[in-house]
């Protein structure tokens, strides 16, 4: 009885396998079935997920889907599906042994993630380039995009990403026998799944325990942890972490000696393999199973199942745990009384054995050179970020001072009669003169945080962004026609800074200095045409049409600069956020006094709460606009106060799908 339930349990996982694929299969067709059907980023999208589902299951529907990716991600264009597409087509060349392949592609996923800002997409490659290079025994370099992962992870607050990397990080250090470093790396990921009640993690991160412990023959918590995780993975039914876990199980009977308990669990977990498409998983399976026929005796078995791990070990170039394989191949032709063959597998053994030594020093040597350098550059992003702290304090601490000396001041004029009414009017005058002084120190201080905070993401980013490519060219890991091929997005984001930076510069001043405004009678015609001349580049990629309706005799008494400024950040808006074949225009209607300015647009408009809190004071938001286009949120807080500092107001208009219409008003004459 107890074998037909273990039985169903794994048909079980690989059926929600099989059912998860079907889901993202049947979203594809239906989204081919919609009238209006094209091979947009939603599409892409779709397509990359089922990729990884047929990532472990079937390697030649993720060639066809990696292909179809990167071309489509090009032609569209969608630089995050491009960026998708090479990450599965390294998981392709990855599965099959091919690791320089795999390397040069998810370079490819890294570099268009930095472009782009996509971080997520930038996280996961950068995992699966590290365990490439795991899979290469090149450890010093999967240190190093590990570490890199880990800063970059911590940085964004991302915790799912954070364990994923501690995971991956212990195998490293295993590999080098360091079981107090990979407890640790294990004990923050599981700490942090178990915060977020991530189950499957927490399954992935028990079988690393699990693994860990039993090399330091440690079977008893081997045993508690390796209980848990099969638990966990029969209900969530994650088939090929299941089969590792069946795997592990295993191999603890096999330390103890229970040959029949390790075969009854190593069965199951071959069964899970033969749904899976991954030969690298298969070596160490069946090197158990072989160990396990050993230890019944039966050597036919047990070598036909050693001959199939050396077989997959050799294809794919895997020199890792190879020793043991043929050590099992040894005894059993020992036991044959074979010795010609047995001293034959014993000579490759030595020879495997010392290769393995000879690496895993090199690979030490690296690992701690690797190690060392991640340590010298966090110790001086430390110590500069303690002398920054200092400093602030020192401005803290001078501000005390200055407030304890006129506290002391006020105490001794008080002690003073004949001047004592005279000195304290003079006094609080000088106290509110102070804390006028303070309030406008706080306010810079509050805009240069605002200023920082919007540098640090949109002016600093992309220009990291540059500077990481502009590395990975010099360094030879970008050709240079992989390098053109990044031109028109670098293009791009250099408008979109420009962009930034002008609109900073305008607030910049208003804030800190207050700006000059110098009225005249302008043309708001021309302003149009020239800001519609500007972003023409921006509205013809979405083949957007631009209608100014403004007449010659619309001419307010404003400052030009700031309307113009004004102009430009609403019809950009409008670009940003009407899609394709959509319809901008401009027009005015004459009032008593004013002229009313209105540019409309047909895009895809905001909700009443957007539409309450668009103009106010609250922190920087990002939004992004049909094609992923990016702002700071700043330009509209500009347009507010160039509007009234020129004696008008400023309002939208909108509904969500419908388009939005903002409008402001302009003095006709200077006594308006």
């Amino acid at each position: 009885m107890w074998v037909i339930l273990s039985s169903f349990s794994v048909n079980n996982s690989v059926y929600a396998q099989e059912d998860i694929k079907k889901s993202l299969q049947q979203k594809i067709k239906k989204h081919k079935e919609n009238n209006n059907f094209q091979r947009d980023t939603t599409y892409v999208n779709l397509l990359y997920q089922l990729g990884m589902q047929y990532a472990q299951y079937n390697l030649d529907s993720l060639l066809i889907i990696s292909n179809e990716s990167i071309k489509l991600g090009k032609s569209i264009p969608y630089p995050k599906g491009e960026a998708q597409g090479y990450l599965i087509e390294g998981l392709y060349y990855s599965n099959i042994g091919k690791q320089d392949r795999a390397i040069s592609y998810f370079k490819k996923s890294v570099s268009i993630a930095i472009i782009n800002s996509e971080t997520n997409l930038l996280l996961e490659s950068k995992i699966k380039l590290a365990a490439e290079y795991k899979y290469k025994e090149d450890y010093a370099n999967a240190l190093k995009h590990y570490l890199d992962a880990i800063e970059i992870a911590k940085i964004y607050n991302n915790e799912a990403y954070l364990s994923k990397c501690y995971l991956n990080i212990s195998s490293i250090y295993r590999v080098q026998k360091e079981y107090e470093q990979t407890i640790s790396f294990l004990s923050k990921s599981l700490e942090i799944n178990e915060l977020n009640k991530d189950e499957a993690q927490v399954g992935k991160t028990l079988n690393n325990l699990t693994a860990c412990f039993i090399e330091m023959g440690d079977l008893e918590s081997a045993s508690t942890s390796i209980n848990r995780a099969i638990s966990i993975f029969e209900k969530v039914k994650l088939d090929s972490w299941l089969s590792y876990a069946y795997e592990l199980k295993g191999s603890i009977y096999i330390k103890k000696g229970q040959f029949n308990q390790a075969l009854r669990w190593l069965s199951k977990s071959e069964k899970i393999h033969a749904n899976i498409d991954k030969g690298r998983y298969k070596i160490p399976l069946y090197t158990n199973l072989a160990k396990t026929y050993f230890g019944l005796k039966d050597y036919d078995t047990a070598e036909s199942y050693a001959l199939m791990a050396l077989q997959i070990s050799k294809k794919l170039n895997i020199l890792e745990e190879r020793d043991l394989t043929l050590k099992v191949l040894y005894e059993i032709k020992k036991a044959d009384n074979d010795f010609e063959k047995a001293l034959a597998y014993l000579e490759e053994l030595k020879a495997t054995s010392d290769t393995i030594n000879s690496n895993n020093n090199i690979k030490e040597l690296r690992i701690l050179k690797s190690n060392l350098e991640f340590e010298q550059e966090k110790e001086q992003y430390i110590s500069e970020s303690q002398q920054k702290h200092t400093l602030q304090l020192s401005y803290i601490y001078f501000s005390i001072l200055i407030i304890l000396a006129f506290a002391i001041i006020i105490f001794i004029l008080k002690k003073n009669n004949k001047t004592q009414n005279t000195l304290n009017e003079k006094l609080l005058e000088n106290t509110e003169a102070l804390k006028k002084n303070q309030t406008h120190l706080n306010e810079a201080n509050n805009t240069k945080i605002r200023l920082f905070s919007i540098i640090a993401h949109d002016l600093k980013g992309p220009i990291n962004s540059f500077k990481s490519l502009l590395d990975l060219f010099n360094k030879s890991e970008l050709s240079k026609t992989e390098f053109m091929e990044f031109m028109p997005e670098i293009g791009k984001n250099i408008d979109s800074i420009a962009f930034t930076l002008n609109n900073l510069l305008t607030w910049g001043q208003s804030q800190m200095n207050g700006l000059s405004t110098k009225p005249d009678f302008i043309s708001i015609k021309k302003l149009v045409d020239e800001s519609f001349r500007l972003l023409s580049k921006q509205a013809e990629v979405k083949s957007i049409s631009t209608i100014n309706n403004i007449d010659e005799n619309v001419i307010p008494w404003s400052d030009r600069d700031q309307i113009d400024v004004v102009i430009r950040n609403l019809i950009s808006n409008a670009v940003k956020f009407t899609r394709e074949h959509g319809t901008i225009t401009v027009s005015a209607v004459e009032e008593n006094q004013f002229w009313r300015i209105q540019v409309k647009d047909n895009g895809v408009g905001m909700g009443e709460e957007a539409v309450a809190n668009v103009f106010t004071e609250k922190e920087t938001a990002i939004a992004y606009g049909t094609l992923n286009e990016k702002g700071t949120g700043l330009g509209l807080r500009v347009c507010k106060e160039m509007v009234e500092n020129n004696g008008g107001r400023i309002w939208v208009e909108s509904d969500i799908d419908k388009g939005s219409t903002f409008s402001f008003t302009l003095p006709k004459t200077e006594t308006a």
